[in-house]
């Protein structure tokens, strides 16, 4: 899950997929380092999937589960609630778990994923995450990398776009600079999520 940015950014940080399994193999390396045998992995759906996925296959630990977290404001309420929306559906008691996440951008998630599965009663939880906010409020066990850039992932491109067309008034044109991809799959990205929530209703 991408906690989004807490300051208003002014630079971003596009991200290619190479970038994603060196930023995982040096997360692997940091673990394995400091002898941590992990058990079980939780990713934090849906942007710490794909990095829970590829720590699984370098750490060798093939025992995987996932964990939704939303925030919502419900009518009258002036601060936001986390629910956790995905159940838990893997055995953690007396494990060691590590949760990861692609950002620690506020840190809320984070601390809310530890605290939803202390209840289940694991020995040790660990966090990870791909890149750390400088303000997040949890600082991960293992990271990549620190930035206070836009991180732009490879996994939630054409949500950026949208975002930065829709929110920002940024061109397609200045969205093709800042993500370094062709003009002509920027426009084709921003099409197809366009016709896709509008079948939806996502306005």
């Amino acid at each position: 899950m991408v906690d989004q940015p807490h300051p208003d950014p002014v630079k971003f940080k596009p991200v290619t997929w190479r970038e994603v399994e060196e930023g995982c193999a040096r997360i692997a390396e940091e673990i394995s380092a400091k002898g941590v045998k992990v058990d079980v992995i939780v990713g934090v759906l849906r942007g710490g999937w794909i990095p829970a996925r590829l720590l699984s296959d370098y750490l060798g630990t093939p025992a995987m589960g996932a964990l939704e977290v939303k925030f919502y404001r419900g009518i009258g309420e002036t601060a936001e609630r986390p629910v956790v929306t995905q159940p838990l559906i893997v055995d953690i008691r007396d494990k060691v778990v590590l949760v990861v996440d692609d950002v620690a951008d506020t840190g809320k998630t984070l601390n809310i994923a530890i605290n939803f599965l202390t209840h289940y009663g694991p020995r040790k939880i660990f966090t990870a995450a791909l890149y750390l906010k400088p303000w997040s409020m949890h600082r991960p066990d293992f990271y990549a990398e620190e930035t206070d850039a836009w991180i732009i992932f490879p996994w939630d491109k054409a949500e950026t776009v949208e975002e930065l067309v829709k929110k920002k008034g940024l061109s397609l044109e200045t969205v093709s600079k800042i993500t370094g991809e062709d003009i002509e799959f920027i426009k084709k990205i921003f099409n197809t999520r366009r016709m896709g929530t509008a079948t939806t209703g996502d306005r």
